[in-house]
């Protein structure tokens, strides 16, 4: 079916992007698929963790299978059809030995979600993608451990517009949603906006403590093998200094300007190696350093 049907709101859409389909927490056969295909990657993956994803769930597209409507007609509701799908699946993995990874919408989100209970703490982790340090507090306070990757900061893909075709907010002289040329996480997030994030921002020492890391992400509706590199590098390196090594000094003082030096030589290190990093100054500034900066060096 047509992902957002015509003269329908978007509250009632099909998909949030093309194309339509969510597994059916109703069909027994759901699971049996899910099982060979859990099965499957955690023979392929010999990994600690299994990522359940489990988010952004479209009400509009259950709501227009039969059997889901029977289920709400009958007094049912959205979340507990997504309790269905947690208690039908989180035992299988935890059995495989596995800790389950859950985007925080499982918990999280304003219409379909499971009560903390479906997720015993010592055997879930939620990653994060929304409103940046706020629901990263807020998975912590609940006493959950946390990947973190704010799309308003780790979304390598944000800032290339949109796939849509015949779109007609394109019809504006500004160019789009918000000036953002049509991406919904635009702008493109810099390496310095993903030096400057500091992932345990606004948490207590204990909180903390709860944060495993963080993953950047790349999502392939505009991206492919020829633009693979230079989408990730050298924007990754700059998220992963800061996690191993902190993005200040012993003085509590950025280090973003002696990063741009080191980012510089290791993108160039990388393309020596075949890795077709973007640059991130001229030339000219790599080969007279410091006189690209913003302040003279004393």
């Amino acid at each position: 079916m047509f992902w957002l049907p015509a003269g329908s709101d978007w509250g009632d859409r099909l998909a949030s992007e093309p194309g339509t389909g969510h597994l059916n927490p109703l069909n027994p056969k759901t699971y049996q698929v899910l099982k060979n295909v859990i099965r499957d990657v955690s023979i392929l993956f010999p990994e600690t963790f299994y990522h359940g994803g489990a988010d952004e769930i479209v009400p509009g597209c259950w709501k227009a299978d039969p059997t889901i409507q029977s289920f709400i007609a009958n007094g049912g509701t959205l979340s507990q059809l997504l309790e269905t799908f947690v208690n039908s699946t989180l035992p299988y993995i935890l059995s495989l030995n596995r800790t389950v990874v859950y985007w925080e919408d499982v918990l999280l989100d304003g219409i379909v979600k499971v009560d903390s209970s479906f997720l015993p703490k010592e055997h879930t982790i939620l990653q994060t993608w929304n409103n940046g340090t706020n629901n990263t507090k807020r998975i912590v306070e609940a006493g959950y451990r946390v990947i973190v990757s704010s799309s308003e900061v780790y979304y390598l893909d944000c800032g290339h517009g949109d796939f849509l075709g015949n779109d007609s907010q394109y019809d504006q002289q500004a160019g789009g949603e918000s000036l953002n040329g049509g991406s919904w996480c635009g702008p493109f997030k810099t390496w310095q906006t993903i030096y400057d994030y500091d992932i345990t921002y606004g948490l207590s020492e204990d909180e903390a403590k709860l944060v495993l890391g963080g993953e950047v992400a790349l999502w392939s509706e505009q991206a492919d093998p020829t633009v693979l590199d230079a989408r990730i590098w050298p924007r990754t390196s700059a998220m992963a200094e800061t996690l191993w090594s902190g993005n200040r000094d012993e003085y509590g003082k950025k280090r973003s300007a002696e990063a741009t030096d080191r980012l510089n030589e290791w993108r160039y290190r990388m393309v020596s190696r075949g890795v077709k990093a973007e640059p991130i100054q001229p030339l000219w500034c790599v080969r007279n350093p410091g006189m690209c900066n913003a302040i003279e060096s004393s």
